[in-house]
């Protein structure tokens, strides 16, 4: 490998002095740097960015940590981060915490291990006091999607406005005992949607029948178990957390002869491209995901340029997807699902 004592010695000068020009130090003359930065181009030198991370205590590195790789939601928030930093020459190290809080803490020991300059995390598990202190060692950290402390900076999406808009229609549509596949209960998506779905309930003065009401991993596997149970108390539509319990939800109801809208209606969150392709397409709401990983990318930059500035939370607006499956189009108003189903 081309090293900077080759450069020097084609040039006829010191190492330090190709040194300085690579790092844009002072004392060496613009037409020289020139001349130092041609030869490496020409030799194809490349940096060590360990050494050079040692000697700037900058690494040009962000990590980020996510709940689930397999996530097409968390797929379309990294692609934001990724093309933000990309614009501003910086690299990525993704993380992956398959949804546990051990993998997660050594995720972050890694990112730490990797002297990253910040750290962005969508998280389901994290230790609000361990975040707080892994700040107070100087790593800029952003928060995406879940606050998990109001203490530290975050980009979230409206989840309450959201889902109230998303339940309103419900009820316009006719639905009066809307099944609720919540997430984790301490998780502040799940808690913004429940107390959206309480309240629109209560500005219609509907009772809310805490049997419908299930707290379950967000995954389509997890919705695809939770249905049967959950239409054992009735209900005249689902909605589901996301959209990928969704198409759990549709699954099990395809898999069992239970016809979506027409016998129970679906509603879903966050408007993944698949919604839109499916037999029945997903009535839903659109969170901006891209622009959710691309804005809390450029918070941390701004937060490593400045690490003095005050904490805030950035809270993006959803829209709601209107399309067929809570029975936009059927004439005739729902009815509570009857369980067994009579064949």
């Amino acid at each position: 490998m081309i090293s900077i004592k080759d450069i020097a010695k084609e040039l006829e000068i010191t190492p330090s002095t190709v040194s300085r020009a690579l790092n844009g130090k002072k004392g060496v003359s613009k037409e020289l740097a020139a001349r130092i930065l041609k030869k490496c181009e020409e030799l194809g030198y490349k940096q060590n960015a360990l050494a050079k991370s040692l000697i700037t205590n900058k690494t040009d590195t962000i990590g980020i940590v996510i709940p689930d790789i397999t996530s097409r939601y968390y797929s379309f928030v990294v692609k934001g981060v990724n093309t933000c930093l990309e614009d501003h020459g910086y690299s990525l190290i993704l993380c992956n915490a398959n949804r546990s809080a051990d993998i997660e803490k050594r995720c972050l020991d890694l990112l730490l291990s990797r002297r990253v300059d910040g750290i962005l995390i969508i998280s389901l598990t994290a230790n609000p006091e361990e975040l707080i202190k892994l700040s107070e060692r100087g790593i800029p950290i952003v928060q995406i999607d879940n606050v998990i402390t109001p203490q530290l900076p975050a980009v979230i999406n409206d989840n309450y406005r959201g889902a109230c808009m998303l339940f309103e229609h419900m009820v316009q549509l006719g639905c009066r005992r809307i099944g609720c596949l919540m997430g984790r209960r301490n998780t502040w998506t799940s808690k913004d949607r429940l107390r959206a779905y309480r309240d629109v309930m209560a500005a219609h003065q509907i009772e809310v029948d805490e049997s419908l009401i299930f707290q379950i991993d967000s995954t389509p596997e997890e919705g695809y178990r939770a249905t049967p149970k959950l239409l054992e108390h009735s209900p005249d539509a689902i909605f589901a957390i996301n959209d990928t319990t969704a198409m759990g939800v549709l699954r099990w109801c395809m898999d069992n002869q239970v016809k979506v809208p027409e016998e129970v209606r679906l509603a879903g969150f966050d408007d993944l491209d698949i919604a839109s392709m499916i037999h029945v397409p997903l009535t839903t709401v659109h969170q901006r995901k891209t622009s959710l990983g691309s804005s809390a990318a450029l918070e941390l930059l701004q937060r490593i340029k400045n690490p003095d500035a005050a904490e805030r939370i950035i809270t993006l607006m959803p829209s709601l997807k209107v399309r067929q499956s809570c029975g936009e189009e059927l004439e005739t108003p729902p009815h509570p699902f009857t369980w067994p189903r009579v064949q």
